[in-house]
C-alpha cells in the first residue's frame, strides 16, 4: 500500500485514534497557530460545555459524533515506498483549524488510557520511540512535555491533594520527577494540566469510556479532515483562515529560528549526550531537549530578574547576548558591534545576528557549555548551583543576575567569561579559586572605558586559559599579559613568586587582599617593604636569608594602612581630613587634572572619574620607577613612617602629625591653611582645587564656571568667625562666592551708614596680596573727615581728575594677620564716626 492511500483523503471522516492508528501520520500544531486555549483558567465556560458535550457522546455510545471539519495539510514522506515497519508515519498533518479540539482529544485519549490500564496500547499507536506523534511545533517545551506524557504513568490511586483537599492530577504530574520547572511558564502546558484536571473531575470513573474512543469499525467521536494542500494553498491563506492565531513572541522566533540554525551543520558535534538516549545525539536534539528542560529550569529561577513579566524569555536571551558577544569579539578581533553605550549589550534579531557571522558552530557549541554548566545538576535553594564556597572574588548568584538583566559592568562581564571558561577547562576548588582571585585582582583594579579595552582584557583571558599551567606557575614564569593595568600584572606576579616560595605570605597577601579601600591593590605596600625594588632587580623574591626582614617590614606597613584606610574607606570627613592634612604636611601629594587643577583625594564620590583617576587608589598604583608617583607615594610613607604616628589612636596621631608641623611652620602658605582648617576642605565637593602660584580657588563641583571660594579670603572669614570677630559698625559680615573667572570670592562687610551714605569693604586675595577696599554704596563721594582718617590708616587713593569725586581707597596686605589687624583697626577707628 502506498503513502498516498494511506493519506486521510479530503472530507474523510476519522477519530483521532485512526489518525494513528490507520493513516499513521504525526499531528503537529504549528507555530503560525495560538497557544492552547481550551485549557486556559478564563476559559471555564467553553471547557465545560465541550468536555459536557463529549461525556454525552461516550455515555450514549452511539458512533461517528463528528465534530465538524478539521482542517491542514498533510505532508508526505518524501519517500514514497513501502511502509518498513509499523513505527514509521506516514507523513505530517499540520492542522490548520481544529487545534483545540485536537488537545483536548489527545488529553481525554491519554487520561482515559491511563485510568483504564490501557496506557502501552496507546503508546504503542501515539508514540515512536518515546516520542509522541501529536507535539507542538510552537514551544520545544510543549513538545517534550507530550513526549513525557506519552511515555509515563501517573499513579491515580495516589493522587496529591490540593489546598482544599481535593485530588489533583496536575499536581501530581507536576511533582513527578520527569516534569521541569520550568514547564510551568510555558502557557500550553499550564493549559494541558488546567484541562486534566477539568477531564478528572468529569470523567473520573468512566475507565471504560476508552474503547469506545478507540474503536477501529465504529469510533463514538469523529471529524471531517479537509486537506487544504490539494487546493495548492498558501501559508498566509493558513494564517488568514486562523484568524484567531497569535504571534510569537520575540524570544520564541528567535529560538525557532536558532533550532533550524543548529540543525542546518554538517560538521561533528561533540559527544552531547542525553539521559534518556544510550547512544550520542547531535548538537540540535541536545539543543532542543536541553532548552525547554534543564536549561530553563535554571532561567526559570531566575524569571523576573530583568522584566517582570513571570517569564525567563528576556533573562535567557541576555545570556544569550553576552556569549555570543564575547564570542564574536574574540573571532573578529575586536568588532564592536553587539556592544552599546558603557558595554550595555545590544539585543539583535536572528537576522541581525545572521548578518554579523555570530552564530557559527564553534559559538553555538560554547553557548551550549556555559548553559550546561549553569544548569551544573539543577538549581540549589532556589538558585544556580554554586561550584564554590562563599569567597570574596566571585559571586556566581550575583553575577548571574547581573548578566541576565543587562546590568554587568565591563570587570563582572569578564569575571562571568572566566569563571565558566575555568569550569570548563576543569578547575575545581582550591585551583578555581587560586585563578578567581587573580581574575579579580586584575578586573576590579582595571580601568575599562571602552569596548577596545575590555575585548584585550577578554583576550588576555582567553589566552591564560588557553595554557596547561596553573596561574601562579604562569606568574612565576613571567608569561605575557595585556589588557589590564601594567602595575597590577606586575604586582601579580612579585605575589605569586612569594605565596609559591614562602607559606607564611599566602595568609599575609590574601588578608590584606581583602582590605574593603585595597580589593586586590596592595603592590604600594609591596614598595614600601622594599620587595618590588627587589623584584626588580633579581627577577625573583628568592631572599632566603632576608625573609624576617622583608616580612616585619611588609606587616609593619600593611597594619599601618590598613588601618588608615579602614578609617577612611567612605570618606574622610568624620576624621576632619585628618589624613589628607598629615600626608600634605610631608609633602605636595595632589594629582594633576587639567587646566591648573589638582585633587586632594579627599572624596570617595564617583563623579568625573575620581574614584579612578583622583584617589589614593591612583596615586599608590605606580609600581615602576616614576619621579611623579614616586615623590607623592614617599609622603604617604613618610607619614606611616613618622614616629607620632599611632595604630591605637589613628586619628589623633594624624592631628598631631599635622599640629607639629604646624608649630614648626612660621609661614601660613596656602598647604598649612589647609592642614590647619578642615572647614576648607568640605567646601570641595570634588576634591578639586586650582592653583595659581599661591592663588588657591577651592572648588566646589569640577570647573570654575560653578560657585567656589578662594583660599586665602575664606581661611581669613573662619579665623574671624572662630574669635567672634567685631565687625561693627558694619551691619552684615559675610562670604561672597563666585562662578566666573573674572570675578574674585571675596570676604564682604556691608552697612555702615555715615552722613546718611551706605559704605562697604571688601577683602580678596590676587595672586600674592590681600586687597582690601572700602567703597561708598550709593554713588556719594567721601568726605573730607573720611578721607582724612582713611589716609591716616595707609588707604590710598587714585589720582582722580578736578572734576571727579573720590568714591574708594584700598590697601593691601601680605599675611593673613597682618589683614586681620588691619581691620581690627580700621573698624575701631571707623566706630567713632557712625550716625549710631
Amino acid at each position: 500500500m502506498s503513502n498516498q492511500t494511506l493519506l486521510a483523503q479530503s472530507g474523510e471522516r476519522l477519530s483521532f485514534f485512526q489518525l494513528f492508528s490507520i493513516k499513521r501520520l504525526k499531528v503537529e500544531i504549528p507555530i503560525i497557530q495560538r497557544d492552547y486555549a481550551q485549557g486556559r483558567e478564563k476559559q471555564s465556560a467553553v471547557r465545560t460545555a465541550f468536555l459536557d458535550a463529549l461525556y454525552v457522546y461516550l455515555q450514549e455510545g452511539r458512533p461517528n459524533r463528528d465534530l465538524d471539519f478539521v482542517y491542514g495539510r498533510v505532508i508526505p514522506r518524501k519517500d514514497t515506498g513501502r511502509l518498513k515497519e509499523c513505527d514509521e508515519t506516514a507523513g505530517q498533518f499540520i492542522p490548520l483549524d481544529g487545534q483545540q479540539r485536537l488537545t483536548t482529544l489527545f488529553l481525554l485519549h491519554w487520561y482515559l488510557a491511563q485510568i483504564s490500564g490501557k496506557a502501552d496500547f496507546l503508546r504503542e499507536y501515539l508514540s515512536i520511540n518515546g516520542r509522541s506523534l501529536f507535539t507542538y511545533e510552537t514551544r520545544s517545551s510543549s513538545r517534550e512535555f507530550c513526549d513525557s506524557l506519552m511515555s509515563n504513568d501517573v499513579n491515580f490511586g495516589g493522587l496529591l491533594t490540593d489546598k482544599k483537599g481535593q485530588e489533583s492530577v496536575a499536581l501530581t504530574i507536576q511533582d513527578a520527577g520527569w516534569f521541569f520547572l520550568s514547564w510551568a511558564s510555558d502557557p500550553t502546558i499550564r493549559a494541558m494540566l488546567t484541562m486534566l484536571e477539568a477531564i478528572h473531575q468529569k470523567f473520573a470513573g468512566h475507565a471504560d469510556f476508552f474503547d469506545r474512543l478507540v474503536d477501529e469499525e465504529l469510533p463514538v467521536i469523529t471529524f471531517l479532515y479537509l486537506n487544504l494542500h490539494e487546493f495548492k494553498l498558501t501559508d498566509d491563506l493558513y494564517i488568514k483562515m486562523n484568524s484567531r492565531g497569535k504571534p510569537l513572541t520575540h524570544f520564541e522566533n528567535f529560538k525557532a529560528r536558532l533550532e533550524k540554525k543548529i540543525k542546518s551543520f554538517d560538521a561533528p558535534w561533540p559527544e552531547f549526550r542525553l539521559r534518556f538516549r544510550q547512544e550520542a545525539v547531535s548538537g540540535y536534539e541536545y539543543f532542543i531537549h536541553k532548552i525547554d528542560t534543564d536549561w530553563a529550569d535554571v532561567f526559570w529561577v531566575y524569571r523576573n530578574e530583568a522584566t517582570k513579566d513571570n517569564t525567563y524569555d528576556d533573562e535567557l536571551m541576555n545570556l544569550i547576548a553576552l556569549v555570543v558577544a564575547n564570542e564574536h569579539l574574540l573571532k573578529s578581533e575586536g568588532e564592536s558591534g553587539l556592544f552599546g553605550l558603557g558595554g550595555k549589550l545590544l539585543r539583535l534579531s536572528f537576522v541581525e545576528y545572521e548578518e554579523c557571522g555570530c552564530l557559527s558552530q564553534d559559538c553555538l557549541i560554547k553557548l551550549m557549555t556555559v548553559l550546561d554548566l549553569l544548569h551544573h545538576g539543577g538549581t540549589y535553594e532556589g538558585r544556580v548551583k554554586p561550584y564554590l564556597d562563599a569567597n570574596p572574588y566571585y559571586d556566581e548568584e550575583i553575577t548571574l543576575k547581573r548578566v541576565i538583566s543587562n546590568l554587568s559592568s565591563y570587570p563582572e562581564k569578564l569575571r562571568f567569561y572566566a569563571f565558566y571558561g575555568a569550569v570548563a577547562k576543569g578547575m575545581r576548588d582550591s585551583e578555581l579559586i587560586a585563578w578567581m582571585r587573580i581574575v579579580f585582582n586584575l578586573t576590579e583594579n582595571t580601568i575599562f572605558n571602552t569596548v577596545t579595552e575590555y575585548y584585550r582584557a577578554l583576550k588576555s583571558i582567553q589566552e591564560l586559559l588557553s595554557r596547561n599551567q596553573s596561574i601562579l606557575d604562569l606568574l612565576k614564569a613571567n608569561v605575557e599579559i595585556s589588557g589590564f593595568i601594567k602595575d597590577q600584572i606586575i604586582e601579580e606576579k612579585i605575589k605569586a613568586h612569594l605565596i609559591s616560595s614562602y607559606p607564611e605570605w599566602q595568609r599575609e597577601i590574601v588578608e590584606l587582599e581583602g582590605h574593603p579601600f585595597f580589593r586586590g591593590q596592595i603592590g604600594f605596600i609591596l614598595k614600601f617593604a622594599g620587595i618590588v625594588e627587589y623584584y626588580f632587580e633579581h627577577g625573583d623574591t628568592n631572599w632566603d636569608d632576608q625573609t624576617s626582614d622583608y616580612l616585619e617590614r611588609y606587616r609593619h606597613y600593611a597594619h599601618a594602612a590598613s588601618a588608615v584606610f579602614l578609617l577612611i574607606n567612605k570618606g574622610s570627613e568624620d576624621i576632619n581630613y585628618a589624613w589628607e592634612r598629615a600626608v600634605l604636611t610631608k609633602g605636595f601629594y595632589l594629582t594633576f587634572s587639567t587646566a591648573n587643577r589638582f585633587n586632594l583625594l579627599s572624596t570617595r564620590v564617583t563623579k568625573n572619574n575620581i574614584e579612578r583617576d583622583h584617589s589614593w587608589k591612583r596615586l599608590l598604583r605606580s609600581l615602576e620607577k616614576s619621579h611623579q608617583w614616586d615623590e607623592r607615594q614617599s609622603f604617604v610613607k613618610a607619614v606611616l613612617d613618622d614616629p607620632d604616628f599611632d595604630l591605637d589612636d589613628v586619628s589623633r596621631s594624624l592631628e598631631t602629625i599635622c599640629r607639629n608641623a604646624l608649630n614648626a611652620s612660621e609661614d601660613r602658605n596656602w598647604r598649612m591653611m589647609l592642614i590647619e582648617e578642615p572647614k576648607l576642605w568640605s567646601l570641595c565637593n570634588q576634591g578639586f582645587i586650582a592653583k595659581h602660584g599661591e592663588q588657591v580657588f577651592l572648588l566646589h563641583e569640577l570647573q570654575r564656571n560653578h560657585l567656589h571660594s578662594e583660599l586665602h579670603s575664606k581661611y581669613l572669614e573662619l579665623m574671624l568667625t572662630n574669635e567672634n570677630f567685631n565687625a561693627s559698625p558694619f551691619r552684615v559680615f559675610n562670604y561672597v562666592l563666585s562662578r566666573s573667572s573674572d570675578l574674585y570670592p571675596c570676604l564682604s562687610f556691608d552697612g555702615m551708614w555715615y552722613q546718611d551714605c551706605s559704605y562697604a569693604l571688601t577683602v580678596w586675595y590676587d595672586s600674592i596680596h590681600y586687597q582690601v577696599e572700602f567703597v561708598a554704596e550709593n554713588g556719594k563721594s567721601f568726605s573730607e573727615e573720611l578721607v582724612s582718617l582713611l589716609g591716616g590708616l595707609s588707604f590710598m587713593t587714585e589720582e582722580q581728575d578736578e572734576d571727579s569725586e573720590l568714591q574708594g581707597c584700598s590697601y593691601s596686605c601680605k599675611t593673613t594677620q597682618e589683614v586681620r589687624d588691619k581691620l581690627a583697626t580700621v573698624f575701631e577707628t571707623l566706630r567713632v564716626l557712625t550716625d549710631d
